[in-house]
């Protein structure tokens, strides 16, 4: 048995059908001549606890050779812990597995810590992959780079579910050299064939067949401990790259036009927002990703905040005046909108992406790295200063603007609710550093104060929408005359939770 012992950081792209035949001509010429046939049986428990918990287990043919693999997800959507043993087995026939072959490999301790009850016994393969790929290996100042364009099928064994679906994509792995290298040629094919960023994995499709799903739920935002981070570096890299795991998880199913999106558009705006807030505390330390990205990101959310405005409508505000006896609103411009697709695949928006990624990469530590040295920690506190001097900024501009928020215009409002959200990501992000009693309560009120101004922003943009219209459709008179009055109900509902919320003590330490 030969074990190699590494950590997987690739890339994988979807594309247009009409772009198969060119990047297929294109690896060709650069050396893939040959297809490989891979195929692989993937082992869970009947309840996917391996596949729960961030897990791959698997033993794929390769030529005449059976590899059993082992992965473990990482803090990084990109990257993989990843541990490959050559089995002794040859012929077609499945081998017999053994997780405990990667028992002294970090990936295997990690699978010991996250399912420390796993049996052996409980194991069984759940589906298989039937892969043919054309693969070729690029050379990089640094390093060398695999393409793989893959094309085959998964197939589900579990009674019940669906039997199979295909598979067409190109990963873009790296195999020696700088991770950043993998993002420039991901940016290239971008550009050149219009391909889009999906973090779906064989394994998760796999699971998602056998369990008789279309898609995993939509990705929310996690808690992610900063404890015994090394410096001010690593912290922003962990927290750029729990964001980009629900942006990227989001888009990919925004990219496959599946119909039922709202929530995962939602949680791909969420995701959108954190990262913002983070991008701020960058500027603050003189990192920027510049000012044309910068607009790309505005135009984006933009135009993705449109959905947001028409869901209130539809979802809310119609019932609403439905179950009050009145007729609901009928606007051209909800059903003008296309599929959420035409931007998250949008080729500006996916190079956003890249740019993303390579910025939480140039923040990064490596897996293994040493943590904390004595500059580390003087990064660090000095990083905790400027966190509370940002946050205690805001706090008082809300404070400040509370004892007249009676007479403040809807924009001033807005403004307002812009700088609590700062505030309330920034909780999110940095709770490792805030006072644990009075966070919980704090939080909350937070939270609480935002949903109303949140609902409040709903109301000012569909009187917008629905005023000017209302001269030459007076069926829209009646929805307007309930918006505005619920209009100052709701202002009246923020004025007292705002009172509230700038009262109490703030939980970040000075």
């Amino acid at each position: 048995m030969n074990p190699t012992k590494s950590s997987e950081f690739e890339v994988k792209l979807l594309f247009p059908d009409n772009k198969l035949e060119p990047i297929e001509q294109w690896i060709i010429s650069k050396g893939g001549v040959r297809r490989q046939h891979l195929q692989a049986a993937y082992i869970d428990t009947p309840h996917f606890l391996l596949t729960q918990a961030g897990i791959a287990f698997r033993l794929r043919k390769e030529g005449r050779k059976w590899i059993q693999t082992l992965k473990v997800s990482t803090n990084n959507p990109l990257e993989r812990l990843e541990h490959n043993i050559v089995l002794e087995a040859t012929g077609n026939a499945i081998p017999k597995w053994d997780l405990d072959l990667h028992h002294h490999d970090k990936s295997g301790q990690l699978l010991k810590k996250r399912l420390p009850k796993l049996k052996a016994d409980d194991l069984q393969i759940c589906y298989q992959t039937d892969i043919w790929r054309r693969r070729a290996v690029i050379k990089t100042p640094q390093g060398e780079l695999e393409y793989a364009l893959d094309r085959g099928s998964i197939y589900s064994l579990i009674p019940g579910s669906s039997t199979s679906t295909p598979v067409q994509e190109l990963e873009i792995e790296l195999k020696e050299g700088d991770s950043h290298e993998v993002l420039n040629h991901v940016q290239k094919i971008i550009k050149r064939y219009g391909a889009f960023i999906d973090t779906r994995s064989k394994s998760e499709r796999g699971y998602l067949l056998a369990s008789g799903l279309e898609f995993s739920p939509p990705a929310r935002a996690k808690f992610i401990s900063l404890k015994g981070v090394g410096d001010n570096r690593e912290i922003i890299s962990r927290l750029i790259n729990s964001c980009m795991q629900q942006v990227l998880a989001n888009q990919s199913v925004l990219n496959t036009e599946f119909k039922h999106y709202p929530e995962y558009l939602h949680q791909l705006r969420v995701g959108l927002r954190r990262l913002k807030t983070l991008l701020k505390y960058l500027e603050a330390g003189n990192t920027c990703i510049g000012d044309e990205w910068i607009a790309v990101f505005k135009r984006v959310f933009g135009a993705l905040g449109q959905y947001r405005d028409n869901d209130y409508v539809s979802h809310i505000l119609n019932p609403t005046l439905l179950s009050l006896g009145g007729p609901e609103i009928k606007l051209d411009d909800i059903a003008e909108l296309p599929s959420p697709s035409c931007i998250t695949g949008n080729k500006e928006f996916q190079l956003l992406l890249v740019k993303l990624m390579s910025l939480g990469l140039a923040q990064a530590t490596p897996i293994g790295a040493p943590v904390e040295d004595g500059s580390a920690k003087e990064g660090k506190a000095i990083f905790k200063k400027k966190i509370a001097k940002m946050l205690n900024s805001r706090f008082r501009f809300i404070s400040n603007q509370a004892p007249k928020f009676a007479s403040l215009q809807d924009e001033e409002i807005h403004s307002m609710r812009k700088k609590m959200k700062f505030m309330r990501y920034s909780l999110e992000f940095f709770r490792d550093y805030c006072i644990k009693k009075a966070y919980p309560k704090f939080l909350k009120a937070l939270t609480v104060t935002l949903d109303y101004f949140g609902l409040f922003n709903d109301i000012c943009v569909a009187i917008d929408r629905i005023e000017s219209r209302a001269k030459s459709d007076p069926s829209l008179l009646f929805a307007l005359g309930w918006l505005k009055a619920e209009r100052q109900r709701v202002r009246g509902l923020c004025g007292k939770s705002l009172k509230q919320l700038i009262q109490m003590g703030t939980p970040w330490e000075e």
